[in-house]
Parts: C-alpha cells; structure tokens; sequence
C-alpha cells in the first residue's frame, strides 16, 4: 500500500542576510543527500511560532471561513430566531444598559459584522455599544500593521459604536495575582487607567518601549466604557476561545463594585467558548471543510502523527477542526529520537501499519545554544536517513517545516557570544515520489496547508483536494516560473 509520509523539521528555512550561517548540509548529511534527487519549491509563512504555524497547516485561511460562515448562519435575516439573539434584546431592553463587545483584534475584515449584529438588535439610539480590543500579536514589528488596523476599525465602526478598552490578551498570568487582579479590576469597572483618544500615539510609545502587543498593559480610548451593573458582555469570537481570567476578575470583583450580591452581567459569545462559566453562545462550531478531520474524512484514510507528549493535545485539538475529540482516524505516538533512529522501527511504523499518512513532528527552536541546535539537527538526519530509504520507490515523502527560525543564541556553553539564527519567512519543500517522473511533473509554490492537502492526493487521488504537483505544459510554466 503506497503512503505518504511528511517529515516536519520545523524552524527549517531558508537563511536571511545577517543571519549566523549554520552549515544544514553539513549537520544534515542524509538532507543533503536526498535534495539532489527531489522535486523543490517553496512556501511563504508568516509566523516563527507553531501555533499559529499549526493552525494555517490544519485549517489553511480559518478566517475567510469563519466570516463566512458568520454572516451566512448567525449575522443573517434569520438571526431573530437564534435563542441568544432573543436573550441579549430581552437584556438591553433597557437604554440605560451597555453592551461590552470583546474582539481579537486581527482583520479588518469583521468591523462589517460588528456593525451588522448591533444594527439586527435594533437598540436605542441612545445606547451606548462598546467594543473592546483584545491584542494577540506576538511581535514588536507588528505594531505599524496593527496602528493601521486599530484606526481602521474606529474609523469603520457604525456610530453607536465606540472603541473603550484596549489590551494584550496575554497581559494575564494562569495563577492570577493581586496586582494583576486590581489592575483589571480599576480598569474593568473605573475606567481607572491611562486614556488615549489618539490610539496611534499610544501604540507607537508601546512599540517603542519594546512592548509586545499581546502582553501590552490595557489603556482606555474614551470615558464612560466602564462595566456597570446590568451591561451586557459579548464576546465576538470566531474561534472556540477561552477568556475566562477575564470573566473570573469581572464576576469575583461585581459584588464588592456594586456594593450587592445581586448583581447581573449576563455573558455570550459568538461561537460556544472553551469555559468553565455559563455563556451563551450563537453556535456551537464552525466547521472547517479543510481540516485535517475533514480531509480524512472525505478519503476514508488514517494517519499517525509522530510528535511530543507535550505537543498532542494542541495538534489533536487542530486536526480535528478546532474540536477536542476522540478520533479513530487519528492516531498519536510520542516522538522519541533512540527508537527512531532504529531503522528496523521505522520501516514498522511505514510499512507495517495501515495508516496511510505518517507525519515525524520536529522542532528546531527547542536548542539552547548553537551547538545545541547543530546535535539536534544531526539526531534529526539520522531518523530522516531511516525515513528516505523506507520510502524509496514505494512511498511519497515530503521534507518541509512549518515555520521559519529566529532566535538569538549563545554559540556553545563555553562561548558566550550571542547570535542571531534568523530564517526569511519562506521554508523549503522537497518532495519525492517514484511515480511522478520529474521529466513531466514540477511542484509549485504554496501554502502549507496545501502541503497537508498534496500528501493526501499522493495516496488517494482525489481531484477535489488542492495539489502542489503539476503536469509540466506551456501554461503550467508561465504561471509557476
């Protein structure tokens, strides 16, 4: 039975100028061997983290998707019928109730359904609408993109609409503590810290005092956007999110605030919240048609992913569309390097198992110095020998990585000198499969979920999956040159 196996070397890329030159080829004897008789294209990434690197490999463009499925199933005509639209109107039909909106703020894009849900509502013209923007950019160097966002959704937002509070989403701790506590507690219900009307000033002091955005202490955009008792809090999420730190500082803090026991901050989201509190939400899930599930689904095949404990609880939460699910087409092992360096291990696990798509999970950026990072690599092409020889004329093998490297690292123990290993945002894919001669067949650049997507199609042939391998033609050169 012909398989297809991806080898992941995450962190694998291709090196930017001024980066500390790291001999692959050297380190990776068996790589080098193998890139002189394989297919090679590239993919462009945006991410040196693997969550967001994970995600785009399992779900491909989850935004576009979950837009979509909010204007066509929740923002809609229908959305008078939905039990949670009915419960939040019954709540605010008050004027003198607020409504507190929580939004990642990511994309542009969802301001047009802000604006729709609140217009569906119907609400006094009068009543005052909040929206909070919660930051989750990891990176210092996103700030001049995140300015331009941030202005585009006040500028974007239908009148009655305000942007209030502004905050990094991980500016909280698991174990919260006092200082953290109060902080959020004068913000949430005083409004009881810094106020910056000209948000683009603020953003640019943050970004210039080397603050990431997602730990970015919270600072308000405008008076009066504090949580009374009776306001209603909705948390507009396109994913299945936890934010329950929020909600515990909100709730455990309500009766001191408002001086009663009886207070009242109903609670609902977009899409039903990983939560331990009671919120309603307006849908349970999106589903994701290319998800890893889905795609198996659709085949009718079985993988086996290869990858540390600590890892498969957030890889299994992804492949199965988001979901945490027992799944038969899904299969785990714990990645250990002294049992796959056994070669006769290897060919077990391909040849003698009736998974039909096998994935090695590696990760470079666990090094701690630069030699570190060289062993690993060699232990790496060790298993990745193993791998190629099984799959020589039997199997599909793909050698990619999911994100791009940047770390500064001592080069030894002994050598205190930091460098900076850093890799362009654009990974390699060698591809190798006997039954698609290199004289009539290229492969095209992609993303990485198209990866995911080829490597199926090698073993099932499904003309409805995406593929990066193409007939070579006149058409097929002038479009991937």
């Amino acid at each position: 039975m012909k398989k297809s196996v991806l080898f992941l070397i995450n962190g694998l890329g291709i090196e930017k100028q001024g980066s500390y030159s790291i001999s692959i080829d050297q380190c990776m004897p068996n790589l080098a061997k193998t890139k002189e008789t394989s297919f090679f294209t590239t993919a462009v990434i945006d991410s040196v983290e693997y969550h967001t690197a994970y995600e785009k490999f399992f779900l491909g463009d989850t935004y576009k998707k979950e837009m979509n499925y909010i204007k066509e199933n929740i923002i809609n005509d229908n959305i008078v019928n939905n039990p949670t639209y009915q419960s939040i109107k019954n709540f605010l039909s008050s004027k003198d109730k607020k409504l507190h909106v929580f939004l990642e703020a990511t994309n542009d894009f969802i301001v047009e359904e802000v604006n729709d849900l609140v217009n569906k509502l119907n609400l006094d013209k009068d009543q005052k609408v909040y929206l909070h923007l919660l930051l989750t950019q990891q990176s210092v160097t996103e700030y001049k993109k995140l300015i331009e966002l941030v202005n585009y959704i006040k500028y974007h937002l239908d009148t009655r609409i305000t942007v209030g509070f502004i905050f990094g989403k991980e500016t909280l701790s698991n174990e919260l503590n006092k200082e953290e506590v109060d902080i959020f507690k004068k913000m949430f219900f005083y409004c009881s810290c810094e106020r910056w009307t000209e948000t683009d000033k603020k953003l640019l002091s943050l970004k210039e005092s080397n603050i990431r955005p997602c730990v970015a202490p919270g600072f308000c955009a405008v008076n009066g956007c504090n949580i009374v008792n009776g306001d209603v809090i909705l948390f507009f999420n396109t994913k299945k999110s936890n934010y329950d730190k929020y909600i515990q500082i909100i709730y455990n803090n309500a009766s001191e605030v408002f001086k009663t026991e009886q207070f009242n901050i109903p609670l609902y989201s977009i899409i039903n919240l990983d939560t331990k509190y009671n919120v309603l939400s307006f849908s349970n899930n999106i589903v994701y048609d290319n998800s890893l599930d889905k795609l198996l689904e659709k085949t009718d095949l079985k993988v086996l992913f290869i990858t540390k404990n600590e890892n498969i609880n957030y890889v299994n939460f992804l492949a199965n569309g988001l979901n945490y699910v027992s799944n038969p087409r899904i299969q785990f092992m714990n990645l250990d390097d002294n049992y796959l360096s056994n070669n006769n291990n290897i060919i077990n696990i391909i040849d003698n198992t009736d998974y039909n798509l096998i994935v090695f999970d590696y990760h470079m950026d666990v090094s701690k110095t630069v030699n570190d990072l060289k062993e690993q690599l060699e232990k790496i092409d060790v298993v990745l020998g193993n791998v190629a020889n099984t799959c020589v004329n039997k199997h599909s093998l793909f050698i990619t990585s999911l994100y791009g490297l940047k770390k500064d690292l001592p080069l030894a123990p002994y050598n205190s000198e930091i460098v900076t290993i850093d890799y362009e945002m654009q990974i390699p894919i060698f591809f190798f499969d006997y039954s698609f001669p290199r004289s009539k067949y290229r492969l095209v650049p992609g993303e990485t979920n198209d990866i995911l997507s080829t490597a199926i199609r090698c073993v099932c042939d499904n003309k409805e999956l995406t593929t990066l391998v193409r007939t070579k033609g006149l058409l097929t050169s002038l479009l991937f040159k």
